[in-house]
């Protein structure tokens, strides 16, 4: 998977800080479950048996990856206690960049862990979450709690971005272009939050085929790909597994016929080459009407089969390439790895309202996420 580095003795303390973070980054470019303890062990030059004596398996070896990208963020967070937000947002942004592999982790990797060892990593996440939602709300008194949490969740989605991205090519400049899109979630005017009405409610699927694959979506955006069986969708539905052969060879078939799904709701917008406004509106329903889909198209492309992936892999480049292609042209003066940043964050604020929380299930909610979409991509750089 990597090449092995040499052998060499290390420390105790100094060897379990390196296998974290070499499992870390396995574990974001690879998925959980597509990584071994020999891969990890072999990338740092040591033994399976070696790396066995630091931890006892690989759900224990993800919560230490987990951890100590949290020691990053929360030590950054311990250099700017009650300083302004936008000087906050520059602490947590450079953090950010240095650990972008920790909201892959959070999002995609952690709910492989057991709850046991799980819980004490919850409790650090939301106890930063406080922390950042405090500092929002000083920074914005107007704002009702509801609020408050909207902007919360939209700012740390943009700071959380770098790990769609394997590395920035510049770290700092594009830190700080971060934590300038990131106080553009935080002060979007428009976006005071979703009002507590329901939205419209999705018309159920027609046809067995098609309840099988929003079954098979559902428990997928639920519990992960690798944990849902065809057992566990048929039973869903009042049906032996075995029987859903009849509609899908396979598993991945429905995994594959979920992004296929995805993919064409999102490419059916590029003829023409849209305009960002149209670009962000799509996503956006896209986001609302499919939650758990979107969720499956963010979350589960590492566990498609290789040829799958290649195609889904070559679509999502497409769909960021259009986006950044639309806002060059209404804004010419910007960069395009600026242009890119910009365009990842203000996709991540889309991916993380939809999925967290009730956000989805609440009217009002889609025009918030695009007036915040629309201040993320409106960002002044400076210099710029």
């Amino acid at each position: 998977m990597t090449r092995p580095l040499p052998r060499t003795r290390l420390p105790t303390a100094q060897r379990r800080a390196q296998l974290a973070d070499t499992a870390g980054r396995l574990f974001r470019l690879h998925g959980f479950h597509q990584v071994s303890m020999t891969d990890v062990a072999g990338s740092v030059g040591i033994t399976a048996p070696a790396l066995y004596r630091h931890f006892r398996d690989k759900q224990e070896l993800l919560a230490a990856a987990v951890d100590r990208a949290l020691d990053v963020v929360e030590e950054a967070l311990a250099r700017a206690p009650g300083t302004p937000l936008p000087a906050f947002l520059a602490v947590v942004a450079e953090a950010a960049v240095a650990e972008h592999d920790l909201w892959v982790l959070l999002q995609r990797e952690l709910r492989h862990v057991d709850a046991v060892r799980r819980a004490p990593l919850d409790r650090r996440f939301a106890a930063l979450a406080r922390r950042f939602a405090a500092a929002v709300s000083a920074d914005r008194p107007d704002l009702s709690p509801a609020a408050v949490r909207f902007a919360t969740t939209a700012a740390l989605a943009v700071l959380g971005s770098p790990s769609a991205r394997r590395r920035e090519p510049d770290p700092v400049r594009h830190g700080v272009l971060l934590a300038a899109a990131a106080l553009s979630a935080a002060r979007t005017r428009e976006a005071a939050g979703p009002s507590d009405r329901p939205a419209p409610v999705r018309p159920e699927p027609v046809g067995r085929s098609a309840q099988l694959l929003d079954t098979a979506v559902r428990l997928f955006a639920q519990r992960g790909y690798p944990a849902v069986s065809l057992d566990d969708i048929g039973a869903e539905l009042g049906m032996a597994g075995p029987s859903i052969y009849h509609w899908y060879a396979t598993k991945a078939d429905l995994l594959v016929a979920a992004f296929s799904a995805a993919s064409a709701r999102l490419t059916a917008r590029h003829a023409g080459r849209p305009g960002l406004a149209e670009l962000v509106t799509g996503y956006v329903e896209l986001g609302m009407a499919e939650r758990a889909l979107f969720a499956v198209y963010v979350l589960e492309a590492k566990n498609l089969p290789p040829e799958a992936a290649r195609r889904v892999r070559h679509a999502l480049a497409a769909d960021v390439a259009a986006w950044v292609d639309a806002l060059t042209v209404a804004r010419p003066a910007l960069a395009e790895d600026q242009a890119t940043v910009l365009v990842h964050a203000a996709r991540a604020v889309v991916h993380d309202v939809v999925r967290l929380g009730r956000w989805h299930s609440q009217r009002g909610t889609a025009a918030a996420l695009r007036a915040t979409v629309h201040a993320v991509l409106a960002t002044p750089v400076v210099g710029g």
